[in-house]
């Protein structure tokens, strides 16, 4: 169930100003990257409004011409021909032709959208601060925004469908009044309850499609468990393959009973209004025929006014998508503006604002060190109003620069979070993080970028050749080549920071037995690419922290995935490894916590201890008791 706030969203934003808000708003991107073509497609279908008028008008001549012709000899053709000719150029006009053309500039207009507001997108996206993704009620305004370029468009082209609806409306019903004026009142007057009810439903159905959001992207969740290729060992190993597919099942089984109720009742609802505009059409027609028996009506007349009669009903129908469609394509609209123009509210403040006009560059090398001052950190709320526990409850310390420290602590105890902020991923929701007494706020985020570097546990695996995926950090993308290749061949890392960097971490020798070396595609994206282990993945990771040759690197788990001898060899370069780098180093195994300078113990929050390890073993303290818990296994 939705809350509240949701259910009222449509009643309360979908109005017809906010419609033309974002109307407005689309028609700037279209003016500014697709002008002409959208001046095309407005001359088209003003051109597509007035056809079925135009039709009226020459039907009733032609029709006319044929029954005064009717047996008059060759002679009569000639007055047949004029608007035998007329009509034909009116039909390959606007239903050849015009229709062509519609789609061409509609085409074009749709591409340029993708290209200008897609890019836009990408870029709003890696700006987003990163706490945005540990959220999961925001990855929902993600999916609503996602494709922008092409909601614009949609709502451009359905304006223009209501447009040439209203136009056809007005100029058939024009065609009745001199017949009489009040049949062309009473079919303009149909329409306005078909249109209403169009309104109402499109609220009620984009309101219950808001709601069902969350469900969808579970759904799409475990199909993605189903069909992923890193998930496939273990939904494998365990089973979960049938498991799995029918929990899909039972979701999408409610999804679509849910579907099919709603628009049950929107058919139920829409009965008799339909039913009434039918009747008015039908009870026009009765009244044409007893005009034509009068003899009020020529044959001719007759005929292109029962013919405007369906052309209004179309109209009508017309009128009725269209209002419905404006509705939802509004709010995919508005979506997307709300994913560009307005920060998170869940956020804390500090994330979402852009810092010093004049920020500060990262001290490069460090004189006085990192200090971590009071900080506290708690994940924002939820949508439900839920808040979650705080994290880190004033954690203070300082690292020396070129000091060696080792952070560790039970899982959960907040070691990651507080690496991410030492890293300038997160902000603290309260207390400061400085560099040379610098506060990380007034920092040059780009400066910031350069001068730390981490390799994390959870660390991503780029899958371009080796060389590639360990200088990520140093390609130059300035360059023109092939765009059908992910990441093409000619951009190249800076290779004279990507061997040394691989050689620092190991993977020196994983370049030596790939057939291509560096130029080896490493994965199984490419064709030709090589599998590599888990391992060996985790060594590229490793390197490429070492890339940029940060001030302050931060370890997370770096051997996690490395055999015990390849752990052993990766600690014995640690000295070279960090040498005159400023260096916190996070691990579960407490042997690797002997090589650092310094041990801090976190738990519930904060630092409970601290010291180096043979002063924390002989204090008997946390540290101790889990040095001897770790010890007892290999005794």
């Amino acid at each position: 169930m939705m809350p509240r706030s949701d259910l009222e969203y449509w009643n309360r934003r979908e109005n017809a100003s906010a419609i033309f808000a974002n109307l407005r708003w689309s028609w700037s991107h279209i003016r500014a990257h697709a002008g002409p073509a959208a001046l095309w497609l407005i001359v088209i279908h003003i051109l597509l409004g007035i056809q079925p008028a135009l039709l009226i008008h020459v039907t009733r001549h032609l029709v006319d011409a044929v029954v005064d012709a009717a047996g008059g000899g060759p002679s009569g053709f000639d007055d047949i021909l004029p608007w035998l000719i007329a009509f034909g150029l009116i039909q390959l006009a606007t239903n050849d032709v015009l229709w062509h053309l519609r789609d061409v500039f509609h085409l074009r207009l749709e591409q340029n959208l993708a290209h200008v507001l897609g890019r836009r997108l990408l870029e709003r996206s890696s700006r987003l601060p990163l706490l945005f993704f540990d959220v999961s009620e925001t990855h929902d305004r993600l999916e609503r925004a996602r494709d922008p370029g092409r909601k614009p468009g949609r709502l451009f082209f359905n304006a223009l469908h209501f447009s040439q609806a209203a136009i056809t409306a007005v100029s058939v019903s024009a065609m009745f009044a001199p017949v009489s004026v009040w049949i062309s009142v009473a079919m303009l007057g149909a329409l306005a309850p078909l249109v209403r009810m169009e309104i109402r439903q499109s609220r009620m159905f984009m309101a219950f499609t808001y709601g069902e959001t969350p469900e969808e992207r579970r759904a799409g969740y475990v199909n993605r468990l189903l069909t992923g290729r890193s998930e496939q060992k273990e939904t494998r190993l365990f089973g979960l393959d049938a498991p799995l597919t029918d929990r899909w099942r039972r979701m999408r089984q409610v999804l679509r009973e849910r579907l099919l109720d709603q628009r049950r009742r929107q058919v139920v609802l829409s009965i008799p209004v339909t039913g009434f505009h039918v009747a008015v059409g039908v009870g026009v027609a009765v009244i044409l025929a007893i005009l034509l028996g009068d003899r009020v009506l020529t044959p001719g007349r007759f005929v292109a006014l029962f013919q405007g009669v369906g052309d209004m009903l179309r109209a009508g129908g017309s009128l009725g998508f269209s209002s419905r469609e404006l509705q939802a394509r509004s709010a995919e609209v508005g979506y997307v503006r709300e994913f560009f123009d307005h920060q998170d509210g869940n956020l804390p403040e500090s994330e979402t604002t852009d810092g010093t006009s004049d920020p500060a560059s990262f001290p490069r090398p460090l004189r006085e060190g990192l200090v971590v001052d009071n900080v506290r950190f708690t994940y924002p709320t939820s949508a439900a109003g839920d808040e979650a526990p705080s994290v880190l409850n004033g954690v203070t310390f300082r690292l020396a620069p070129g000091e060696r420290v080792a952070l560790v602590g039970d899982n959960g105890a907040g070691k990651s979070t507080l690496a991410k902020i030492l890293l300038g991923l997160y902000t603290p929701t309260s207390g400061r993080v400085t560099a040379d007494g610098i506060d990380y706020r007034d920092i040059d985020p780009e400066s910031q970028a350069g001068a730390v570097s981490a390799a994390f546990q959870d660390f991503s695996r780029f899958e371009f050749t080796l060389g590639q995926s360990i200088g990520v950090g140093t390609l130059d993308g300035s360059g023109e080549g092939p765009a059908s290749e992910l990441w093409p061949s000619w951009l190249q890392p800076d290779m004279a920071v990507v061997p040394e960097a691989a050689r620092r971490a190991g993977v020196d020798e994983i370049a030596d037995r790939l057939p291509g070396g560096y130029e080896t595609p490493v994965g199984h994206v490419f064709d030709g690419g090589q599998g590599l282990s888990g391992g060996e993945w985790q060594r590229i990771a490793i390197a490429r922290a070492f890339t940029g040759d940060p001030e302050l690197l931060i370890l997370d788990e770096p051997a996690a995935a490395l055999d015990a001898m390849a752990e052993a060899e990766l600690y014995r370069q640690f000295a070279e490894l960090l040498h005159g780098r400023t260096a916190l180093l996070i691990s579960h195994r407490l042997g690797s916590a002997r090589m650092a300078e310094r041990i801090l113990v976190l738990g519930q929050g904060r630092i409970v201890e601290e010291g180096c390890h043979d002063d924390l073993v002989a204090k008997g303290g946390v540290y101790a008791g889990m040095w001897e818990e770790q010890a007892s296994w290999y005794r």
